[in-house]
């Protein structure tokens, strides 16, 4: 029993608007936009602090121009964040996602939090934990390293300012409540510290992994060139020139014409002047063919001393001019003193034909050149 068809899924017109909306805002590029979604967490973090720090003003613990110059410094980062990443101005640097720049940017927004948080200042350093957490994202783990020291050179600033200052704090603590702000500070830096190990380690894991998919690739790519190329001449080899004629075929081209090129006397050449005098014969022909022939016409190696030639949109006067313009150009290679020749077949392919048949028709035409005494082109009947 045949498979059931599939049915297409309609979206409903919330998820379709919704789409519509996140496509909007955070663009359809798939990269661009995991980096904005990146993005909208972290912009979602200042959201809720700005938030629970303005509840703060009619609590007394926060003055209100104390978190109007705090909310200037983030609103400013976080568009101009959020339009470098949207409009993709910050694919031109090396760390496309700015990870570097918003944690350093989170950064101080936490130190500030902390000298203006008064009583809850304390709550002002969790952040730290969400802001290194994206530090996996960073494309080095050196540069994650010294921000993590950046980090714990500003906790230890505002800490020390803390301590030195009472009167900045709006809780006016007492000296006996200062070894929590110390305790607040040890505890900072060393979570600081076990998160940039870990972020270096993530950070190295993915330098890794993509060093290892680019070798793939490189390696694929190889065994790709490996399996269509002929290593000796530089060629497509047999198996690329019948994918080539497949092709053709199937998209139903018109006046395609083949040539099978047999070199004369290789044998000979191979037994008197050594088999590498042979391969440079082979990729001479190569090389010359590929200078004289038009660049819509493919010449590969189709096995030994034979070549296959591939013509697709000429008839098969203008196939035969052509095979002949490269036998003529062919014999300024002498070996051994003596000009290079090849004996060709050519062969148009017919529209109930099937590619063997095509092959086979120009290579008993290159055959009957060979029985005629070598060196001439034939048209295969």
């Amino acid at each position: 029993m045949p498979p059931a068809p599939r049915m297409e899924r309609r979206m409903s017109p919330v998820r379709a608007w919704a789409e519509r909306l996140l496509s909007l805002a955070a663009s359809d590029d798939y990269y661009r936009r995991l980096r904005l979604l990146q993005w909208f967490t972290a912009g979602g973090v200042y959201v809720l602090a700005a938030f629970l720090m303005y509840t703060g003003i009619e609590d007394g613990w926060m003055e209100r121009g104390s978190l109007a110059g705090w909310a200037t410094f983030v609103g400013g980062g976080v568009t101009f964040a959020y339009v470098a990443l949207r409009t993709g101005w910050s694919e031109r640097f090396g760390d496309p996602s700015l990870t570097q720049w918003q944690i350093a940017m989170g950064i101080v927004a936490v130190c500030w939090g902390y000298l203006i948080c008064g009583p809850v200042r304390t709550v002002a350093m969790f952040p730290l934990l969400l802001i290194f957490a994206f530090g996996a994202f960073a494309p080095e783990g050196r540069k994650i390293a010294a921000l993590a020291v950046f980090a714990s050179i500003g906790v230890a600033g505002v800490t020390s300012y803390q301590a030195l200052h009472p009167s900045a704090a709006r809780d006016q603590p007492d000296p006996a409540t200062l070894p929590t702000d110390w305790i607040n500070l040890a505890m900072s830096i060393g979570l600081l510290a076990a998160l940039a190990i870990l972020a270096a380690r993530m950070s190295a894991l993915r330098a890794s992994l993509a060093a290892k998919r680019e070798a793939l690739s490189r390696a694929l790519a190889e065994v790709q060139r490996l399996a269509t190329t002929d290593e000796l001449t530089g060629l497509p080899n047999r198996r690329s020139m019948i994918d080539r004629l497949v092709a053709l075929r199937d998209a139903g081209a018109q006046d395609v014409c083949v040539a099978i090129l047999d070199i004369d006397h290789f044998k000979r050449i191979n037994d008197t002047l050594g088999h590498a005098q042979g391969d440079a014969v082979l990729w001479r022909l190569a090389d010359v063919a590929q200078s004289v022939l038009p660049s819509s016409d493919v010449i590969g190696r189709w096995g030994g001393e034979e070549f296959l030639l591939l013509m697709p949109g000429v008839g098969t006067d203008e196939a035969c001019a052509r095979v002949e313009a490269l036998r003529e150009a062919v014999r300024g290679v002498v070996v051994g003193g003596t000009a290079l020749t090849f004996s060709a077949g050519v062969a148009r392919l017919r529209a109930d034909e099937d590619l063997s048949g095509l092959v086979l028709r120009a290579d008993r035409a290159m055959y009957a050149v060979k029985e005629r005494g070598r060196d001439g082109v034939r048209l295969a009947p």
